[in-house]
């Protein structure tokens, strides 16, 4: 009996914690935006080949090299980063890297003594604090933006790790497909001003912008999305209310927020066809089974087409509406980026761009199979005890 009180207790506790610090999140303004520019974006759809050109970027920086990623293991991969930033700060380049305090806790004290020790300014983001810890641990800086000199941003899906250049230890996970953006143009300077909104928190000395202007009238039609409260809903609840013909999403999960999902259910029921393309095997627990429910409802309309990566694991986010806008980024589709976390995304209006990166999601649809209405109407018993637990946890996952 006071095992049960105890742990009714907790839940109320913990309920409480996230109502209460989500409200208080959602009461400070942010709502920054940045105007649409131009310039020149490369497209990466593999770790090995952006990490090799992230890299030799580092290798070249005159001036200052900033990095912001959710997840830094502890690693040969990992190891690998820390070194090009190392050396690059002994040459006399300034390098800042923020961390996600709970998404890159393998990172030790040690790696964080010896990264200070070669002259690099490192701390985690996103600490979990008092008093709403639940809710702090709940809220992760989810961003992966790189900005070097005042010349090249890098803003997409991949961290650093293993299993991003292919080398998961679970075979299922590789090889590792996401998306990722490495920019030249004007933009740099609001992923600079991205970085520099993080990291001037929490107490770390104020961090100034160097970015020279340097107008691009040529190129890709690009703006820069940042998201912490609730600002991502807003934003994907407008574009796809637009939408006319078509939509193209990819995430590795997908539990929308209502607002969202209902958007979507109304923009089938006008005739718009949705393509989705999601991983068939999960790199977490209950994540998979948490999407059925939404999933199902949304095969039950003839112009919804849902497909399941099998070749690897997709961890890509990116939605296309109607093949003019292209949203790229960090956040999934899921309501824990749409309403939680601290997310950048880049919002592309160009067809031509769609056009060029269309022949990597098709060849990714081909390496994957289609899911059926009848297939999750006759669920093993395994999975559907699975979904019901997803259910209840759904909020945390």
């Amino acid at each position: 009996m006071w095992l049960i009180f105890c742990l009714f207790l907790l839940f109320i506790l913990v309920s409480a914690d996230l109502y209460f610090g989500r409200r208080k999140a959602m009461n400070k303004p942010f709502q920054k935006s940045y105007p649409h520019r131009k310039g020149k974006i490369d497209f990466f759809s593999s770790g090995p080949e952006l990490f090799d050109q992230l890299f030799a970027d580092i290798k070249n920086a005159q001036h200052r090299v900033l990095c912001l990623f959710y997840i830094v293991k502890d690693d040969e991969c990992s190891q690998r980063f820390f070194s090009v930033l190392k050396e690059a700060a002994k040459r006399g380049v300034e390098v800042y890297l923020l961390m996600d305090r709970l998404g890159s806790h393998k990172v030790k004290k040690s790696i964080m003594h010896d990264l200070k020790q070669a002259g690099v300014h490192v701390d985690f983001s996103c600490k979990p604090r008092l008093p709403y810890l639940f809710f702090s641990l709940q809220q992760r800086n989810h961003r992966k933006i790189t900005v070097i000199d005042d010349r090249i941003g890098y803003l997409g899906g991949f961290n650093v790790g293993r299993e991003y250049i292919n080398e998961s230890q679970k075979p299922a996970l590789s090889p590792w497909r996401d998306y990722h953006l490495r920019f030249n143009g004007e933009v740099v300077q609001d992923l600079e001003a991205e970085f520099l909104a993080d990291w001037n928190q929490e107490k770390r000395p104020f961090l100034k912008a160097i970015y020279r202007e340097n107008a691009c009238k040529q190129g890709v039609k690009q703006a820069i999305l940042p998201s912490k409260n609730g600002e991502l809903e807003d934003t994907l609840v407008s574009l796809i209310a637009a939408t006319k013909q078509s939509m193209f999403i990819g995430s590795p999960y997908f539990t929308p927020s209502k607002p969202v999902f209902q958007q979507l259910i109304a923009a089938l029921e006008r005739g718009v066809s949705i393509t989705i393309l999601l991983p068939a095997h999960a790199d977490h627990s209950l994540v998979k089974q948490a999407s059925y429910p939404y999933l199902r409802k949304l095969l039950q309309y003839q112009n919804a087409r849902i497909h399941l990566f099998n070749k690897g694991f997709y961890h890509a986010k990116i939605v296309i509406f109607d093949n003019r806008f292209c949203d790229i980024g960090t956040a999934n589709f899921d309501e824990r980026s749409q309403l939680i976390n601290w997310e950048c995304n880049c919002l592309i209006d160009s067809s031509q761009f769609i056009a060029n990166i269309q022949p990597v999601i098709e060849k990714d649809i081909a390496n994957s199979e289609t899911l059926t209405l009848d297939g999750l109407n006759h669920l093993s018993i395994d999975e559907r005890v699975k979904e019901q637990v997803a259910k209840l946890v759904c909020k945390y996952l």
